[in-house]
């Protein structure tokens, strides 16, 4: 009876697992989270090695009970800008190092080049556009644009602080340090009072895929598909539980979880650009 009751036992919990991952929606439901690619099935393995280091040194940290980090940044919100992230979160770091532009002014002036999605014929119902590593894509004050990534807005500040530079004299480094965890941005940037623009997912909320919103780059003939959900914000802290970020969809100081973060951070390519001012 006893050996019964035990390969009993044995079989409920091997039904109890799942290949399928589910996460914690900061909205209160539970999302599942599948792996569509194999280039997505090496983020997530990125994500997890990720996660190890962050709650390493996070516990060191609780043990000591420190008080939050957190870099005091200029807030803007998106309201006017509805898929225009990433030009509010250019404007917050811009306004950190005392200058002032409009979020919208970062096209209009010329500073980051804005391309519409299109069809060429009527009759053929394939888009094109441009690469949103050099351009933003569609119109940041509709709701059907989508947003640019890390190399356009790296330009587009680099544009900006070149001709301010020539005004004040005073020189300023834009670097690209995509591929570093979230923890590691903390030690080497937060905590120099450094903040820093970073690309997560719209409420901490899993990202996704849809050929209904993929086009073709003109300039090299290759077809580009979005992630749903996208969203840039600006690091601004950490405690040893959170990372808290300026977040045009919210407010200052949003906090969210570090492991949730870190994993949505690691869903859009661990992209995250830093400006330095550099001593003359």
């Amino acid at each position: 009876m006893k050996r019964i009751l035990c390969l009993l036992a044995v079989i409920m919990l091997t039904a109890c697992g799942n290949k399928n991952e589910a996460s914690v929606n900061p909205l209160g439901s539970i999302e599942k989270e599948t792996s569509a690619t194999v280039s997505q099935t090496v983020t997530e393995t990125t994500a997890e090695n990720t996660v190890t280091q962050t709650t390493t040194r996070s516990t060191v940290k609780k043990s000591e009970k420190s008080e939050p980090v957190i870099v005091d940044v200029p807030y803007y919100s998106q309201k006017d800008y509805p898929t225009g992230c990433e030009l509010v979160s250019m404007s917050m770091v811009l306004a950190f190092y005392g200058f002032d532009i409009k979020a919208g002014d970062i096209i209009k002036k010329g500073y980051l080049e804005s391309v519409e999605i299109h069809t060429k014929d009527k009759k053929n119902p394939v888009k094109y556009g441009g690469d949103p590593n050099l351009v933003f894509i569609g119109n940041p004050n509709k709701n059907s644009g989508y947003g640019c990534l890390s190399g356009a807005v790296r330009l587009a500040l680099r544009n900006y602080l070149n001709e301010q530079e020539e005004k004040h004299d005073k020189r300023y480094r834009v670097k690209n340090i995509g591929g570093m965890s979230l923890d590691e941005i903390c030690e080497n940037y937060i905590d120099n009072g450094i903040p820093v623009v970073v690309w997560c997912s719209i409420y901490m909320k899993p990202t996704f895929t849809n050929l209904r919103n993929s086009w073709i780059i003109e300039s090299t003939d290759e077809r580009y598909i979005w992630k749903s959900n996208e969203h840039c914000l600006v690091l601004v802290g950490y405690d040893d539980e959170n990372y808290y970020f300026n977040d045009p969809l919210v407010k200052k100081n949003t906090k969210y979880m570090k492991r949730l973060a870190e994993r949505r951070y690691c869903e859009m390519g661990m992209q995250a650009i830093a400006v330095e001012e550099v001593s003359p």
